[in-house]
């Protein structure tokens, strides 16, 4: 299974670890990643995982969806990478996954519905946002998968990933 990665976060936080983490735990999975950042020390923190090719680092949705080679699966990592997953599924026919963290996208932005609407699974850090994404969007399949920490196992991303690649897309099945 070969899986892209997204992450266009400027800062290089917590969340930041975790997916440094999450990275690390499919490698040791034998799990091919390509990931494209927009944090310059992120891209380089991830350029010392072994076997894990870290493309240019890049500013926008677009640049990211561009340089992004043909792959299995496409993780989507922040919102501002949103777009990218959309036009990777739209124009590529790359399933996307998304994961969600922080407020409820607003009903009202076609652009952000899309992109929710599309990936073949959400996941959220926790109850909570999965209850307030289900309101959002009761058709959504939003699932729960806790952050991964130092020296955890990446086996419940590795389901959903494959499960996401067999998923129709929303859309294909009626869903708007």
């Amino acid at each position: 299974m070969q899986i892209g990665h997204i992450n266009l976060a400027k800062s290089f936080n917590g969340t930041g670890e975790h997916f440094v983490s999450l990275v690390e735990s499919l490698q040791d999975e034998g799990v091919e990643q390509h990931v494209l950042v927009r944090n310059t020390t992120l891209a380089r923190r991830l350029g010392a995982v072994e076997k894990v090719v870290v493309g240019p680092v890049v500013s926008s949705p677009i640049s990211a969806y561009c340089l992004m080679p043909r792959l299995d699966l496409v993780h989507i990592h922040d919102s501002n990478a949103g777009q990218a997953g959309l036009l990777l599924a739209l124009t590529r026919s790359i399933p996307f996954v998304l994961t969600h963290r922080g407020s409820v996208p607003s009903n009202r932005n076609p652009l952000t519905q899309a992109v929710y609407r599309r990936a073949t699974s959400i996941i959220c850090m926790d109850e909570s946002d999965m209850a307030l994404l289900r309101h959002f969007d009761p058709s959504l399949d939003v699932r729960v998968v806790p952050d991964i920490g130092r020296h955890g196992s990446a086996s419940e991303h590795l389901r959903l990933y494959q499960n996401s690649q067999r998923m129709p897309m929303a859309g294909s099945n009626g869903i708007q």
